[in-house]
């Protein structure tokens, strides 16, 4: 097989937030470092025998993602880290959070993959420290239970 010509550039994508269930979206890539967490691990098992010398395998269910995204604190009210924050700290059970995303930038024909509705289960709040020059990060976590690949139409 002949080398691939087709990669994509890792910080060229597009992410978004949905805190109503996936219905409304909001594209934070503008305050968006990173986003990580992305493997999904499959539940597995195994049984020995007295006879034989492998164990017996078998499969069960996708388990939870835990996807990290690292964002600009900025004090704008429209932006990531307001937007999440709030989610966070709504009262309540926090269910409803959604992510999507476009590793190549999100264009008409581009790949999205786009969470079912989660829980933000974690939030980073600005951190300080005298000795650093860069912007201030925070960040957030959301668990979700699956993901789906669909591309953009427009």
């Amino acid at each position: 097989m002949a080398q691939t010509t087709g990669q994509v550039p890792l910080a060229c994508g597009k992410l978004e937030i949905s805190t109503d269930s996936c219905v409304t979206w909001t594209d934070i890539s503008g305050e968006a470092q990173s986003l990580g967490g992305t493997e999904q691990a499959r539940m597995s098992g195994e049984a020995y025998t007295l006879d034989g010398d492998t164990a017996l395998i078998a499969g069960g269910k996708r388990e939870p993602m835990e996807l990290v995204a690292a964002i600009v604190y900025t004090e704008v009210n429209v932006e990531a880290y307001d937007l999440v924050r709030a989610a966070f700290e709504a009262t309540g059970c926090g269910g409803g959070f959604c992510l999507r995303w476009s590793p190549k930038g999100g264009s008409a024909g581009d790949d999205r993959i786009t969470t079912g509705a989660g829980i933000l289960v974690s939030f980073t709040y600005p951190p300080m420290d005298a000795s650093a020059g860069g912007p201030i990060m925070a960040g957030f976590t959301v668990k979700v239970a699956s993901t789906s690949t669909a591309v953009v139409a427009s």
